[in-house]
């Protein structure tokens, strides 16, 4: 871990569901020897103090300052001493030399973040109609995103690390993005909207990806449902709209070179061989390719549309309201 004076490990968490995994992702991460681990409890009392008696000594359990995962994030980010921050979800398990890969890009001082793959763990070893380009449904390293060490535009938040002077100096995470609530997926892109910043402050070279960084992410069976692939995929749409609308098109720009160069070929292939081979594998694989492109797309456009038609709306208000500092003449009082 050159470069760095010590790596802080955060992990936030909410529901009791994920207890045992919460247990083991902790472990992991103790083996990786950081600097410390801290947990943050995302609105949910009673875990908090359950969670005290079941980590080892020494691991810290903080209740969240906001709601949501960011804002989780971001009590983490307040809290640690590390001058990296390195973030994993508590559904993951930590590979022993995780954090050895994920820090070494810090050496190289222009360097503010960095990102590891991301490897499924299925819960239903037969959820195989999810085709490997659609894996960010479930939070993990996809088809189409870089596969050896280069510069990235964002990281994935499962896995990934940043110098805590950039991320406090960036704002932290944006509360505004990142699932809060009791569902699963209601937003997301928290990153993007963070590693937009970073970008824009340090240069477009400066989030590295590192493939030998990996983390092995749980998928229950209820994420490999037709009903969660689309929910996810309106929730994709949503937050990838509000990207736009903050940030500007370029942003975007990974994402629309992702669906024109990855997904529209897999979906074609996936057709090709559905058709020709009578493989219902690949035709079910082609289904979802193109619904979760299409849903996304839909939720992406009515999101601006709606966005849009707010902003008529307050336009006209403004336009309809009388002037107070102008007289009947139209001339200033």
């Amino acid at each position: 871990m050159a470069g760095v004076a010590g790596v802080s490990v955060v992990v936030c968490t909410h529901t009791d569901r994920r207890l045992p995994l919460l247990v083991d992702c902790v472990r992991s991460v103790r083996a990786n020897a950081p600097h410390e681990v801290i947990v943050v409890v995302d609105t949910n009392e009673p875990l908090r103090e359950r969670l005290d008696g079941l980590l080892p000594t020494g691991v810290p359990v903080l209740a969240s300052d906001g709601r949501g995962v960011s804002a989780a994030r971001n009590t983490g980010t307040a809290a640690a001493t590390g001058d990296v921050l390195a973030f994993i979800d508590d559904d993951a398990v930590a590979e022993p030399d995780w954090l050895e890969h994920l820090t070494a890009p810090f050496a190289d001082a222009d360097v503010v973040a960095t990102g590891g793959r991301i490897v499924p763990m299925w819960e239903h070893p037969g959820a195989k109609r999810l085709p490997a380009e659609l894996y960010w449904v479930v939070g993990c390293t996809y088809a189409g995103h870089p596969t050896v060490a280069q510069p990235i535009t964002r990281p994935i938040a499962c896995n990934m690390a940043v110098r805590r002077d950039a991320l406090v100096d960036a704002g932290g995470f944006p509360v505004e993005f990142g699932p809060s609530g009791p569902k699963p997926k209601n937003h997301s892109n928290e990153e993007i909207a963070l590693a937009v910043t970073l970008r824009r402050r340090h240069g477009r070279d400066s989030i590295r990806y590192t493939p030998g960084a990996v983390v092995n992410h749980f998928v229950p069976a209820d994420r490999t449902t037709w009903r969660y692939l689309w929910h996810r995929c309106v929730a994709e749409g949503v937050s990838k709209a509000d990207v736009r609308l903050r940030y500007g098109p370029a942003a975007l720009g990974f994402d629309q070179s992702y669906a024109r160069r990855t997904l529209l070929p897999a979906i074609a292939r996936y057709a090709a061989r559905g058709v020709l081979r009578r493989d219902h594998l690949a035709a079910a694989r082609a289904v979802a390719a193109a619904g979760g492109l299409l849903v996304t797309a839909a939720g992406f456009g009515g999101r601006l549309l709606t966005a849009g038609g707010r902003r008529l709306v307050a336009d006209r208000r403004r336009a309809a309201r009388p002037d107070v500092h102008r007289g009947r003449t139209g001339q200033r009082v």
